[in-house]
């Protein structure tokens, strides 16, 4: 499995307007080859949040790069946050009860 990391800065108000975006981009993730899941993460503050994709593979994850890039500015600029950075990387542990 394979993970893309979004992290923004951000306020209050921009982290509540990230995560309804991420609500809005969610049918476009699920109809992604490959999408095995997301999970944001937001400061107790709320100025600081990460958005983690989960990818079957590094294909998947590779062949949805550049709609990822795209989709992760146009979220930023539209919450008034500043991406800080986007990386890939390879998830070599997983452990989950999400009932």
């Amino acid at each position: 499995m394979f993970a893309r990391v979004h992290t923004l800065e951000t306020t209050a108000e921009g982290d509540d307007r990230g995560l309804e975006l991420l609500h809005e981009l969610l049918p476009w993730l699920r109809e992604s080859t490959g999408f095995r899941g997301v999970v944001r993460l937001s400061s107790r503050d709320r100025t600081r949040t990460m958005t983690i994709t989960l990818w079957a593979d590094e294909a998947a994850m590779l062949e949805s790069a550049e709609a990822a890039k795209g989709l992760g500015t146009l979220a930023a600029e539209a919450s008034g946050s500043k991406r800080i950075s986007l990386e890939d990387f390879e998830v070599t542990f997983f452990e989950a009860e999400l009932a």
